[in-house]
């Protein structure tokens, strides 16, 4: 019963610089009326896995503004429109940290936050990471690139250190799929 929801109509409520926000009514048999639901439109985005030759995990450090503090994370950040998700990852690898390697491999795609989102995320490995290229930020971004040995990164995860839910899903795959090796 619960799959037979029907979208009726939609309003939008604005655009912003990386988002925008629409309203959905949805009809159900079991509802009276339509369900009123607010969505979130963003466009996909990319998480990286970086792993040098020396096995070390390629970190970054950099200030978000939903928490008003910095936070250690993995690079990532919004695909281009027309671009794929594997040329995203090596795109934001080497615009944030410097870094090239190995083509991207895919570790997981997930639904960010189906509650309100529409986007889906796509985190990928690069093996053989190496500084080889010029780092290229966004305007407003300042990025600490750190290296760490991916041996803590079980720790990293368990001490709080890295606290993204979408960070820490592709690096728990990550280690998984090198327990299983």
């Amino acid at each position: 019963m619960s799959d037979r929801w029907k979208l009726q109509s939609s309003k939008n409520h604005g655009a912003y610089r990386i988002f925008s926000v629409r309203e959905d009514f949805y009809g159900h048999p079991a509802l009276e009326n339509a369900a009123s639901f607010f969505v979130i439109e963003s466009s996909d985005w990319v998480n990286v896995i970086a792993v040098t030759p020396s096995d070390q995990i390629v970190l970054i450090k950099q200030f978000r503004p939903g928490v008003g503090g910095v936070r250690l994370e993995i690079p990532g950040g919004i695909i281009d429109d027309g671009e794929s998700p594997s040329d995203a990852a090596a795109r934001e690898l080497r615009e944030e940290t410097g870094y090239l390697g190995d083509p991207p491999q895919l570790i997981c795609e997930v639904e960010a936050n189906p509650a309100i989102q529409n986007n889906r995320c796509f985190s990928f490995l690069i093996n053989n990471a190496r500084p080889d290229a010029t780092r290229k930020l966004d305007s407003g971004e300042v990025i600490d690139v750190q290296l760490r040995p991916c041996s803590e990164l079980d720790a990293i995860i368990a001490d709080g250190e890295l606290q993204h839910a979408l960070l820490q899903l592709p690096l728990i795959h990550f280690l998984r799929q090198r327990d299983s090796q």
